[in-house]
């Protein structure tokens, strides 16, 4: 574009590393972190696992609810807006829940934590990324994933925050600390690189076919599809992919919570089962990455398929699991499974509907699929509440991952 220079860095990758930085964070102390705070909260009130697993499952309707307002609010208002003032009210849901004394101020506070998180993380950042990339956006959002894979770390610093000064100073501190480190990074999000001057992937599109061997021209087209949402509401592909992400979500919402309780339950060290979370997030980043990378370059709805396999697997692992050295072969069927999945849904959504209203169909998508994978964790409680064990949870959740792995075949592959 004339009169405009361009810069050396292509300023989507700044918006790749700030969302991946909030996820990271974001993710690490409430989505995979929060399951070290399950049985000290819950020993101290004599709560059973399923009231306590029953704050998690109302973060998950609150999630279907809020994804389609999000994704509607990110598409009118911005992604960086939206972030700023979920960041703010995620950071008060953590100091409101420090004062926890009842079941029912538990899953208020829990509530408006899970409503911060829904606006600040999640769909605002995939969107902002997915923005800004078309050729390379699976790449982008791998690497933007890559952020919530690596939030596993967080899990022991919460575990040791909650040994050395209880679980509501913990709480206080988490609370602080979501405010200092994610708002200078949402600060640093925008919204469509043509607001700036710039274009898709850094690539002018007179330059499109610049330096490219003549035979190569062709493949390196800049083809862009826009969709309204209302029109993919009609459509196989919104379905298919609502109904694999759904049940594929009910086994790892379930996971994500009861893993750390379960392996307690066999007689497990709570540090080492804090480390578990760890391995699985840090692990699955080979599986967001590899995803992300191999999505641009085959078929994405074959790499979903082997994704959620490889899930299934882990998860009949973990089922079976009574030692420490079994969590290995779950963690390395699971993690790879589980992350590979992650950047790949959100490309066959972006490829199969466009930019333009990425953030209002990512978001209804999401409300879908998560009303879907509402049960994981409750299901989970009540299983363990009946039998005195997690084992049989597990067992259901890797057989409907099995189960629904084909489907992701049946999307139709875009034009």
């Amino acid at each position: 574009m004339a009169g405009i220079r361009k810069p050396k860095l292509f300023y989507g990758w700044i918006v790749v590393l700030s969302s991946s930085l909030m996820f990271l964070f974001g993710a690490g102390v409430f989505f995979y972190g929060f399951g070290t705070f399950f049985n000290p909260i819950r020993e101290e009130f004599g709560w059973s696992s399923a009231i306590t697993a029953g704050a998690f499952t109302l973060y998950r309707l609150e999630g279907g609810i809020a994804a389609p307002v999000v994704g509607f609010g990110v598409e009118r208002y911005g992604p960086r807006r939206l972030m700023i003032i979920g960041i703010l009210i995620m950071g008060a849901g953590f100091l409101m829940m420090s004062t926890t004394n009842s079941v029912l101020f538990f899953y208020v506070t829990f509530l408006v934590t899970s409503l911060g998180f829904s606006a600040a993380v999640g769909i605002v950042g995939q969107t902002a990324v997915s923005n800004w990339f078309i050729k390379k956006r699976s790449q982008a959002l791998g690497l933007t994933m890559a952020g919530a894979g690596l939030a596993g770390v967080i899990a022991p610093l919460l575990q040791y925050l909650i040994s050395q000064h209880g679980w509501r100073a913990a709480l206080v501190i988490i609370g602080l600390m979501v405010w200092a480190i994610l708002l200078p990074l949402a600060g640093l999000v925008r919204g469509y690189p043509e607001e700036y001057g710039l274009f898709p992937d850094g690539i002018e599109p007179t330059d499109t076919t610049s330096n490219l061997n003549p035979s190569d021209k062709e493949s390196q087209e800049i083809i862009e599809i826009n969709v309204p949402w209302r029109l993919a509401l009609k459509t196989r592909t919104f379905w298919l992919l609502a109904l694999t992400s759904g049940i594929s979500n009910l086994a790892t919402s379930g996971i994500t919570v009861l893993v750390i309780p379960h392996l307690e339950n066999v007689g497990i060290q709570p540090s080492t089962a804090a480390l578990a979370i760890t391995f699985i997030t840090v692990v699955s980043v080979i599986g967001r990455l590899g995803g992300g990378w191999i999505g641009d370059h085959f078929d994405k709805r074959h790499i979903l398929a082997i994704g959620l396999i490889l899930q299934a697997i882990g998860t009949l692992v973990l089922a079976r699991v009574t030692t420490t050295w079994m969590i290995l072969p779950f963690i390395l069927f699971y993690a790879p499974g589980y992350g590979t999945t992650i950047p790949v849904r959100p490309a066959i959504a972006a490829e199969a509907f466009g930019r333009a209203s990425f953030g209002s169909i990512q978001g209804l998508l999401q409300g879908v699929m998560t009303f879907i994978s509402v049960p994981g964790p409750l299901l989970g409680g009540l299983i363990f509440d009946i039998t005195g064990s997690y084992s049989l949870g597990f067992l259901i959740f890797g057989v409907a991952t099995l189960a629904i792995a084909p489907t992701a075949l049946l999307i139709a592959k875009t034009n």
